[in-house]
C-alpha cells in the first residue's frame, strides 16, 4: 500500500520532512479517482497546508496521457539517435519526446545532487572545454567540464560561447557579421564560466591541496589569477595548476586522458555532437538538458571499463557507495525526485531555470518551481 512520505508542495513544513518522521500523521486520505493509464489513484490531503495530491504526484510519469519507456528514450539519446528519431521508435511527437526530455533531467540533476556529496576518492581535477554548436556554425560553444583524473567522474560541466574563428571564405564573413549584428555572442565567456567551474573544484576536493590539470589556454590562466578563494589557496601554497599542451598524444598516459576520454565520449554517443552530422542543438537548454542525462548515464549507468567483469561504475571509483548508487538508479525510472528536496550545484540551477542565452531566441519556457 503506498504512503506518501512528505507533502508535495515546496512551502509547506511537511515537504522537507525526512522519511522517517510522522509516517501517516500529516496527511489524510481524500477520496480516489480512476484514469486509463494508471487505473484507480489514491488522493491525499496535507493537514497543515490543505495540498491535495494523489499516489501519482510522486511517480515521473505524473500528469502524462500515455506512459512510454524511459529507458528507451536514454538508449536513444547515448546512441546518437536524435530526438525526431526517437519518437518515430515510440510512436509519439517530438514535444511529448521534449517533455519526457525534460523530466528525465530533472530526475538526473537530483539525482546527481542526491550522490555528488558521497564522492570520497582524492583525485585531481581535469578541466576543457568540449566545442559544439548550436543554431548553426556561426555560434560555436564550449562545453567547460570536471573530469576526475583517476574516475573519470563527470562533476560538472557548464556552457559558453565563442565567437567564429578559422578560414571563411568572404561570403562566410558576411553572413557571420550579418548573425552578430542580430546576436552578438559575450565576451570573455569562457574565462566567466571556467570561474564558476573553479568555485565547484574548491568546495567538491577531498584534499588539503588542489591539484587542477588544464591545457594552455589563456582564458583559464585569467580565471585563475582573478578567482578569489583560488588566490587564498595560492597563497597557501595549496594549489598545484599542472599545464598541458593539448597537442601532446591523445595516450593513457597524458595528464589530460579523461577530457580527452569524454570528448571522444561525447563525440561517439551524441548525434549533435557528432563531427559533420546532419543534426545540431537547436536550443542552449535543450542541448544542457541532454548532456545532464548523459552525466547520469556516464556516471552511474555505464561501466567503468568493458573489460572488467563486475559492474564497476565511475561513481564507484569515485568513492560512491555502490548500495546508495544502485538504490537511486533502481529509484530514478518510476520515483519523481523532487529538486526542491536537494541542493543542486549552481551550474545545475542554472540548467534548471534555463538561463543559457540560445542565438536569434529570447523565449523560454521555465518551471514554476524554479522560477
Amino acid at each position: 500500500m503506498f504512503t506518501p512520505k512528505f507533502c508535495p508542495n515546496p512551502k509547506c513544513a511537511n515537504h522537507g520532512i525526512k522519511t522517517t518522521e510522522k509516517p501517516g500523521k500529516w496527511y489524510r486520505k481524500d477520496g480516489f479517482y480512476k484514469t486509463k493509464a494508471t487505473g484507480t489513484v489514491q488522493r491525499f490531503k496535507c493537514k497543515s497546508c490543505k495540498t491535495r495530491f494523489s499516489q501519482q504526484t510522486f511517480r515521473l510519469d505524473y500528469c502524462v496521457k500515455k506512459p512510454i519507456s524511459y529507458e528507451t528514450i536514454i538508449k536513444g539519446l547515448i546512441s546518437t539517435s536524435n530526438l525526431s528519431d526517437i519518437a518515430r521508435r515510440l510512436e509519439v511527437s517530438t514535444p511529448t519526446i521534449i517533455n519526457r526530455q525534460r523530466r528525465l533531467m530533472v530526475q538526473a540533476i537530483a539525482a546527481h545532487s542526491i550522490l555528488l556529496p558521497h564522492t570520497k576518492t582524492a583525485e585531481a581535477f581535469v578541466c576543457d572545454g568540449f566545442q559544439s554548436m548550436v543554431v548553426n556554425f556561426y555560434y560555436p560553444n564550449n562545453i567547460n567540464i570536471v573530469v576526475g583524473k583517476k574516475s573519470q567522474f563527470l562533476y560538472a560541466f557548464n556552457h559558453s560561447y565563442v565567437y567564429r574563428g578559422g578560414k571563411l571564405t568572404t561570403t562566410q564573413v558576411e553572413e557571420r557579421n550579418a548573425y552578430y549584428q542580430a546576436w552578438t555572442p559575450p565576451a570573455a565567456d569562457v574565462t566567466s564560466k571556467f570561474s564558476e567551474l573553479l568555485s565547484i573544484i574548491v568546495d567538491l576536493h577531498k584534499t588539503k591541496k588542489i591539484h587542477l590539470i588544464t591545457d594552455l589556454k589563456p582564458d583559464y590562466q585569467k580565471a585563475i589569477k582573478e578567482h578569489p578563494k583560488i588566490a587564498e589557496y595560492i597563497a597557501a601554497n595549496l594549489f598545484f595548476h599542472e599545464k598541458i599542451s593539448s597537442k601532446e598524444e591523445r595516450t593513457l598516459r597524458n595528464p589530460l586522458f579523461p577530457v580527452n576520454y569524454m570528448d571522444r565520449q561525447f563525440r561517439k554517443d551524441l548525434a549533435e555532437h557528432v563531427i559533420k552530422s546532419i543534426s545540431f542543438a537547436r536550443n542552449t537548454n535543450n542541448q544542457m538538458e541532454r548532456m545532464t542525462i548523459y552525466r547520469f548515464y556516464h556516471n552511474y549507468l555505464k561501466k567503468f571499463r568493458t573489460r572488467i567483469k563486475n559492474h564497476i561504475t565511475h561513481a564507484d571509483v569515485a568513492g560512491i557507495d555502490p548500495m546508495l548508487r544502485k538504490k537511486i538508479v533502481a529509484a530514478f525510472f518510476s520515483e519523481r525526485f523532487f529538486i526542491t528536496r536537494v541542493k543542486p550545484i549552481e551550474t545545475d540551477m542554472k540548467i534548471l531555470r534555463r538561463a543559457y542565452a540560445t542565438p536569434l531566441s529570447d523565449s523560454q519556457f521555465i518551471e514554476k518551481w524554479c522560477a
